[in-house]
């Protein structure tokens, strides 16, 4: 018999965010089995203020991780699938329902869209199918499954272990990538991977994230993250100076220099990147 869905929320920092992201999943037109919310390590620990008998707080005294804490959630999870939203993210009310009709269907991990709330109008510059994966939205006409709307079935951790801990966000460094190995290390095992397009979740987009720094900040520990997945060897090394020479001087290309603001911003992101590699 299913045993239904858990959903579990990392939260750190963010008391008035994560109301909001509970209350979404409280008023879900398919309820879920529990809400583990997980403070990690918040400054000031977490006081939700709420009996409810499916709502489970847990608290890391100090902070362990993004990656950790989730697989902390999955450790006491009761159900068979477990789903994940950020703490700064809404539930459409149908969420679940959504996620529901594809775990009727047979899929294993689950996502659907992540659409933004802007706290501010974005900048002139901005366009959210070059942008959006640095703030974790837009994910709609790819497909790609993000970490605030994500759906897992026990099994798969079972199988192919949990997400690894030395990557995803940690003690304010942008590290990312757990994710994506973790999809694919389930589907080199078999496992069945599903986009649900009516399975919404909303993500609050703050003002500092649609930067230029925050998006070198981003890339700088997306190129750290990959080397750590990869470990890196000597000519491997070499081969990622010269291409970042390489990429660096393109921008002194006229055509670079010249075009639209939105692709110049994505070449030096570029660079940030493979400097993340080397160093």
């Amino acid at each position: 018999m299913e045993k239904g869905i858990s959903v579990v929320v990392v939260t750190y920092n963010r008391p008035k965010d994560v109301m909001e992201t509970i209350n979404s999943l409280l008023n879900q037109s398919y309820k879920p089995l529990e809400i583990i919310v997980i403070d990690d390590g918040s400054d000031h620990p977490l006081n939700l203020k709420l009996s409810i008998k499916n709502l489970v707080l847990m608290r890391f005294d100090e902070e362990v991780g993004l990656s950790s804490a989730r697989n902390f959630g999955v450790r006491i999870a009761k159900g068979d699938y477990v789903a994940f939203i950020d703490d700064d993210a809404i539930a459409d009310k149908h969420w679940l329902e959504e996620i529901k009709n594809g775990i009727d269907m047979g899929y294993d991990i689950l996502g659907g869209p992540v659409k933004p709330i802007y706290e501010v109008p974005p900048p002139k510059w901005w366009d959210e199918e070059l942008f959006g994966g640095y703030v974790g939205v837009g994910n709609l006409r790819k497909k790609y499954i993000y970490g605030a709307n994500m759906v897992i079935k026990k099994d798969v951790f079972r199988k192919i272990g949990l997400f690894r801990s030395e990557i995803g966000r940690q003690k304010g460094k942008l590290l990312s990538g757990e994710e994506w190995d973790f999809f694919e290390r389930a589907k080199k095992a078999g496992f069945r991977v599903s986009f649900m397009p009516k399975a919404v979740v909303y993500h609050k987009v703050k003002k500092h994230r649609m930067t230029l720094k925050y998006i070198l900040t981003w890339e700088y520990y997306n190129g750290k993250s990959v080397k750590v997945l990869n470990r890196y060897r000597p000519l491997v090394m070499i081969l990622l100076i010269l291409l970042t020479i390489k990429t660096a001087l393109a921008l002194l290309n006229p055509r670079v220099i010249f075009s639209k603001k939105p692709i110049k911003i994505k070449k030096i992101a570029r660079i940030a990147y493979l400097l993340g590699q080397l160093f």
